[in-house]
């Protein structure tokens, strides 16, 4: 499939089966820090609760004028210029998607946002998140040691973070234009 455009736009709450549909699939909920199945109720209360907040911001990625991801950023204070983020794509997704996904959601953040800094947690056993922190340039700052706990069992949060001075000198000045998403 030939890419002829890729954007990102605020959720709308017509998304939101969409995007629960893949919260819900087995292979994004494994990864989730809270595992059980999203009810439909549950998931429109959570967007109509959190959608209106300021310091929220939940975009939909599109390929080909199709749906392919989600990323929900949180402003930790009005003050604040850093920002925690949480991700994932359409299970369906072709491989790279999550990549320019992300590189356009980091764009958007820095520029748009004006944000100083991106910050992620990872559960420790989710391999793909680990692995795209890294390729992004974010440095590991930590491992939480048995911080969460799922099914009767205590795993490690790994830590990520990302500054604006880094994304600048990572893709601004070494050819990895984020124009070419």
């Amino acid at each position: 499939m030939k890419l002829t455009g890729s954007e990102l736009r605020p959720l709308k709450r017509e998304d939101l089966l969409t995007i629960l549909a893949w919260r819900n699939h087995p292979d994004i909920n494994q990864y989730m820090f809270s595992q059980h199945k999203i009810r439909v109720e549950e998931h429109l209360a959570w967007f109509d609760a959190n959608s209106r907040l300021p310091l929220m911001h939940f975009w939909l990625y599109l390929e080909n004028n199709k749906p392919q991801g989600f990323i929900q950023l949180q402003q930790k204070s009005v003050e604040s210029s850093v920002f925690e983020w949480g991700f994932y794509v359409n299970p369906e997704a072709l491989s790279g998607t999550g990549t320019r996904m992300l590189r356009l959601g980091l764009k958007k953040t820095f520029i748009e946002l004006q944000a100083n800094r991106v910050f992620g947690e990872v559960l420790d056993f989710n391999e793909a998140s680990l692995h795209i922190h890294t390729k992004l340039g974010f440095k590991k700052e930590g491992i939480l040691r048995q911080h969460h706990g799922l099914n009767g069992q205590y795993y490690s949060v790994v830590c990520f973070g990302l500054l604006k001075s880094e994304w600048q000198n990572a893709y601004s000045n070494k050819g990895k234009v984020y124009d070419r998403v």
